[in-house]
């Protein structure tokens, strides 16, 4: 007879791993389920913005609408303006933002109709016990009204906006070192400071009294801002931190230390290929020596990122308003565990950093011509006139740019600057020093060092012009660049 054959024994270990196979596909598929239940309303995918911006505003309206109030408000404070203006101003109250002027008009007519902007999750329930109906969605919490910071979590060394609102749990840790909080701003800049925004370091010089790291914040494309970035931990000694500071005020108020600090900030950019390249792809066709110009006429700041107030800064502040006050905008990051994450804090938003400032936005003064003319004496208004109509007779397509610090001779590009001092002129050609010295016999040239020539974006030396006597030379050399240029 033949014996039966018995049936093998299935393992428990084997019959375990099909049934987790078995419900890790059904959770994949719920999840699937629920992420198709969200109807996105039109104001999620506006024309105006692009396709990362529509997941962005997206993912805010999925954590609003499941009542992730804090999570939601935290993840939409690090968005660009342009991009938060596009959530509803009834929803953004909702979610503990404060409004601007023109979100209260927006919002006024929507309360005077007494519609809401609300999804329909958001509809009136019964409660069990009163049964009267309330809307639970439309009265956060004091957690969530009072949500004044952004959160993050650290991953693979950067810095990525976490949506877990458990806050209470957050158990804060001290920053090892300085270094520490440096490393994780620099990686993090794009994350912290938008991704519209550039990060200058300095990795040679390491002045004791110059920044070691410039912000140029572009998300105003016409009026890009500078911040001189300053690192400290609240355990420093404040004497250090005092005097880099006035310096750094100094740098951006007294105008001959801007001129230092502009041709100074010009090599650092010129000594990174890279910074330099991702410089010039933001500003475009501008040069460079034109668009720092700019960007120190545009209400440069200071940016002080620390881990804790400290006293001696905000008495500071208070005492010295027009400098202090006015000019030291401070960001606190602090760092905490929860679970076995990093999460780091941080308030207020990069983007919410002048909101204290008046709601009137101030117009930039430009400099004139006129502004020039009328600082210095008859004598040298006489000399700058007679070169300007010598060359506007022969070229009338001429530009005269007046900027903070200097009138440009234009055509396509600078091919002049006018400096306009007390008792002389100091006329920067674009022209080769060896060049000049054959044309011009009867004034004064100064060699320009291989920085500044950089700085003014090609090879060039300054004529010094101190009366109007053999003023020919001058002018025919100046038409000849023209011409040439």
């Amino acid at each position: 007879m033949k014996k039966k054959q018995s049936k093998k024994a299935v393992s428990p270990k084997k019959t375990n791993n099909v049934a987790n196979k078995k419900n890790q596909k059904a959770v994949k598929k719920v999840k699937t389920e629920n992420k198709k239940k969200f109807d996105y309303p039109s104001w999620t995918t506006p024309e105006y913005l692009s396709e990362s911006d529509h997941k962005a505003l997206k993912r805010f309206y999925e954590l609003f609408i499941s009542g992730k109030i804090i999570s939601a408000f935290s993840f939409a404070s690090n968005f660009d303006t342009v991009v938060r203006e596009a959530i509803p101003p009834d929803i953004w109250k909702q979610s503990g933002g404060k409004l601007t002027t023109k979100g209260e008009k927006q919002l006024k007519p929507i309360a005077e109709k007494g519609k809401t902007a609300l999804p329909a999750a958001f509809s009136p329930e019964k409660d069990e016990m009163t049964g009267k109906e309330e809307n639970k969605q439309q009265k956060p919490t004091q957690k969530a009204t009072t949500a004044n910071f952004s959160a993050f979590i650290l991953k693979d060394d950067s810095l990525e906006p976490t949506t877990n609102e458990n806050y209470s749990e957050l158990i804060e840790k001290k920053f090892k070192s300085k270094n520490e909080l440096e490393q994780l701003v620099l990686t993090s800049s794009k994350t912290l400071f938008g991704q519209q925004s550039l990060t200058i370091q300095d990795k040679e010089t390491q002045s004791e009294f110059f920044p070691d790291k410039i912000l140029f914040d572009f998300k105003e494309a016409e009026k890009p801002r500078m911040y001189l970035m300053e690192v400290a931990l609240s355990t420093q000694n404040f004497g250090n931190m005092y005097a880099r500071i006035t310096h750094f005020i100094a740098s951006l108020k007294n105008k001959n230390r801007q001129n230092d600090f502009l041709l100074k900030l010009c090599d650092i950019i010129e000594a990174s290929k890279e910074q330099k390249q991702e410089l010039q792809s933001l500003i475009k066709d501008k040069e460079i020596s034109e668009f720092l110009s700019e960007a120190m006429d545009n209400k440069p700041a200071i940016l002080l990122i620390m881990d804790d107030d400290k006293n001696d800064l905000k008495l500071m502040q208070e005492t010295y308003t027009e400098t202090w006050g006015k000019m030291v905008k401070q960001i606190l990051i602090k760092k905490h565990s929860m679970d076995k994450d990093t999460i780091y804090t941080v308030s207020p938003a990069f983007a919410d950093i002048w909101k204290n400032e008046k709601n009137k936005k101030e117009e930039i003064v430009k400099s004139t011509e006129e502004d020039h003319l009328n600082a210095v004496s008859e004598n040298i208004r006489n000399i700058y006139n007679e070169i300007k109509d010598a060359l506007l007779k022969d070229d009338d397509s001429i530009e005269f740019n007046a900027k903070k610090f200097y009138i440009s001779v234009r055509k396509n590009k600078n091919l002049a600057f006018f400096h306009l001092r007390r008792k002389n002129i100091d006329l920067v050609l674009m022209n080769t020093e060896e060049d000049t010295r054959k044309n011009i016999k009867k004034h004064r040239i100064k060699t320009l060092t291989a920085s500044v020539q950089k700085f003014w974006n090609g090879a060039c030396c300054t004529i010094v012009i101190e009366n109007t006597d053999n003023l020919n030379e001058v002018i025919d050399l100046l038409k000849m660049v023209v011409e040439n240029g």
